[in-house]
């Protein structure tokens, strides 16, 4: 029976941070989100796996190195950019014990995931972004709804305007949205946007309201938001992702097969075990199975199998 609705009044949770940093080429993305995160860090006191307060997810080669010398972070960096890279690191991070991330950058892998569409000659534009836009849309949902402080990057669209100086029209490099999927600052508690020259964060979406001036991302700014998000009377707590509610949806599927499958007469039946090997080719193993479609669709099929008859092994 579906639950009554009704109106209550609303109370302050205590939430995550989740915080994005956008811009230009040199504008000071990732020094930023480093000092942003120590500042988070340093209020919350917990130190992960690493013996660092703060996991660095970075996509960047060697220039995730580059602040070594003035921050301490425990570093992941990747050598391929896969949704499931990115989301095992994303995971690898809070069952560490870290308490604030960083993820830099979101670029590389929605460049991947470009790729993938660009690289599927069988299917339309709109039915590859069909296939490979969910896949992301699970990345993002872990990185939003994940217990940890997140503070992420994003490169900008560089394009340049003229803008005038010392009374001459001279070009300037600003970041037009980031190189991501669309709207991406709508998912975030607060979205800033650097400038190259004066590395001046302008906040494009603000939860928070602690930043409605342009300024230089600090320590402090981590302090603000810590303090902004431990106000609500409850704990902080997330909804479950796409991806958990899937891996539960899985095991419960699992459960049905296994079940089936000795109303069929196990491993005896040989039309049982025919249909098993299409799902799980090394034994029929049920329990291998690896994907809700396929655990779905290898509980209909069982459907239709028949139990073997008292006595006789098919």
């Amino acid at each position: 029976m579906a639950k009554k609705m009704e109106f209550k009044t609303a109370k302050r949770d205590q939430v995550y941070i989740k915080a994005v940093i956008t811009g230009p080429s040199g504008s000071g993305k990732s020094y930023s989100a480093l000092r942003v995160a120590t500042g988070i860090a340093e209020k919350i006191g917990a130190v992960g796996a690493g013996g660092s307060k703060i996991a660095y997810i970075g996509s960047e080669g060697t220039r995730n190195n580059y602040y070594a010398d003035e921050f301490k972070y425990d570093l992941i960096d990747l050598e391929e950019f896969s949704i499931d890279t990115y989301m095992e690191a994303v995971n690898l991070a809070i069952s560490s014990g870290y308490k604030v991330l960083i993820v830099d950058s979101l670029t590389h892998v929605w460049t991947w995931v470009n790729e993938q569409v660009n690289n599927e000659p069988r299917m339309t534009s709109f039915q590859a972004w069909g296939k490979w836009k969910p896949k992301h849309r699970k990345l993002m949902e872990k990185i939003l709804f994940s217990p940890i402080h997140v503070v992420a990057t994003a490169r900008g669209k560089d394009e340049y305007i003229m803008e005038e100086k010392s009374g001459k029209q001279v070009p300037k490099k600003v970041g037009m949205g980031a190189q991501q999927d669309k709207d991406i600052q709508y998912e975030y508690t607060v979205a800033f946007m650097l400038d190259q020259d004066s590395h001046l964060a302008h906040a494009e979406k603000d939860n928070t309201h602690l930043f409605e001036l342009n300024e230089v991302l600090t320590e402090k700014s981590g302090e603000k938001l810590y303090e902004w998000s431990i106000k609500g009377d409850a704990p902080a707590k997330q909804r479950k992702t796409t991806d958990e509610v899937e891996t539960e949806k899985l095991a419960d599927t699992k459960e049905a097969i296994i079940k089936r499958c000795k109303e069929l007469g196990g491993q005896k039946n040989k039309e049982l075990m025919r249909v098993l090997k299409q799902y799980e080719p090394k034994k029929g193993n049920p329990a291998k199975i690896v994907g809700l479609a396929d655990a779905n669709e290898c509980l209909r099929a069982l459907e239709a199998v028949e139990p073997l008859k008292e006595g006789k092994n098919e």
